[in-house]
């Protein structure tokens, strides 16, 4: 349904990376569920009000919600399309975050509204169990069920359609703000599913359950608003990358081979359009203005194929020097006989005086050991292994990374550097 709706109404539906198309699809898909919500709602609130059956009615308001979520996406999807401008050099895609953010506000209010008549509901219940010694009764008749229950299944098919094609087109570009009201959709279909469920209790036991379906609708529209809320606090604070955006930032620069490491990726997100920083270690004895040129060409391929805007920063490095390896080595040897494991090395390089030998690298270390005390403590430990070798006092020069803030960390790319 999907690739037939883009066929329909997005132009070069394929160039997702065109803020033009992006528009389009976040409109595609906030039109289909201002239409389809509101048919719901009302559909929704007159079989509730007819039958007197809250838990639709809730289910209905919480349609009215999806109503008010599709129109503030729709007013997120037009503001983030908006250029940048002075007030706003990077843009206004993480308008789309705010909009998750109220979205998610939304969906929590009315889950308390929700809640709040099911507890009423439940203290009436359990009232009339006290006073007649059995449950209320539930008084509807076969016309009622069968028109309910139709009217509630083509609800969820609806739901279902909506929740497909706002995950779809969320994954394609990205977007957080399309990618919740999927979530959204998808929890619809199992609280409208709760309904249904009273309502046959009560078709074959007799007895009105309504109150009980109503608080538990409540309780799971409740923690789909928590989760929404959760994910877009998370991007404003800022979270780490998708692995899968690494792996490629990885496999770009080593296809150059001039390119001999990597390290201290940093990556931050305005919606589609995500900035970067990355080191790239070369050899020292190549030309400078080849190595520069190596940095340019993979800036430029990160935004070709990856619509990164990456910096590249160069760090030359000694390569086939007999005294850099020998302390390179020692070193290694030295992280490898620590107690703490999972240390990793870069950057490194000699400066040599007649009676004294300065060992500069960076070490990105585990965030337990990311403390004065521990870092002496590292320190004073590999300098036993280079102190006094060839005759020379050794001093350690060491630049501590957090593991935190290298989204490399762990990676083969970033244990191969030197």
């Amino acid at each position: 349904m999907t690739e037939l709706l883009l066929k329909l109404f997005v132009k070069d539906y394929r160039h997702v990376e065109d803020p033009k198309v992006r528009k389009r699809y976040g409109l595609l898909g906030t039109y289909f569920g201002l239409i389809t919500n509101l048919l719901l709602f009302f559909a929704k609130i007159v079989i509730g009000l007819l039958l007197r059956l809250y838990s639709i009615v809730a289910d209905s308001v919480n349609n009215l919600s999806d109503f008010g979520n599709n129109l503030l996406s729709l007013i997120g999807v037009k503001v983030s399309a908006k250029p940048a401008d002075r007030e706003h050099p990077y843009g206004h895609q993480r308008i789309e975050y705010i909009m998750s953010l109220i979205i998610a506000c939304v969906i929590i209010s009315l889950a308390v509204v929700m809640f709040y008549q099911g507890v009423r509901d439940t203290i009436a219940f359990f009232t009339t169990l006290v006073n007649t010694h059995q449950p209320p009764k539930a008084e509807m008749s076969y016309v009622m069920y069968v028109t309910s229950l139709s009217i509630l299944t083509a609800a969820i098919l609806f739901k279902l359609l909506q929740a497909n094609l706002y995950l779809s087109l969320g994954k394609r570009i990205q977007s957080m703000q399309l990618k919740a009201l999927g979530k959204d959709a998808v929890n619809d279909v199992f609280s409208t599913s709760c309904v249904i469920l009273g309502i046959l209790i009560a078709w074959f036991t007799g007895y009105d359950v309504d109150c009980f379906f109503t608080l538990f609708v409540s309780v799971l529209v409740t923690l789909s608003g928590v989760q929404i809320m959760k994910e877009a606090i998370n991007v404003l604070i800022g979270q780490e990358p998708d692995k899968e955006l690494v792996d490629k930032i990885i496999n770009l620069v080593n296809s150059h081979k001039d390119a001999l490491g990597m390290h201290d990726l940093s990556l931050h997100y305005y919606g589609n359009v995500i900035y970067g920083v990355i080191h790239i270690e070369v050899d020292a004895s190549k030309d400078i203005f080849e190595s520069h040129e190596l940095c340019d060409t993979i800036e430029k391929e990160a935004l070709e194929k990856l619509n990164i805007n990456l910096t590249v920063h160069m760090d030359p490095i000694r390569v086939n020097d007999y005294e850099t390896e020998m302390y390179r080595t020692l070193i290694q040897q030295g992280l490898k006989d620590y107690p703490v494991k999972n240390i990793t090395m870069h950057d490194f390089r000699l400066v040599n005086g007649p009676s004294q030998v300065n060992i500069v690298f960076d070490l990105v270390i585990p965030q337990e050991i990311n403390n004065n005390d521990d870092r002496k403590q590292l320190t004073d430990f590999l300098n036993r292994y280079t102190d006094n070798k060839n005759g020379k006092r050794s001093h350690l020069d060491i630049h501590f990374d957090s593991e935190l803030t290298d989204f490399l960390y762990g990676t083969s790319a970033e244990k191969n550097n030197r």
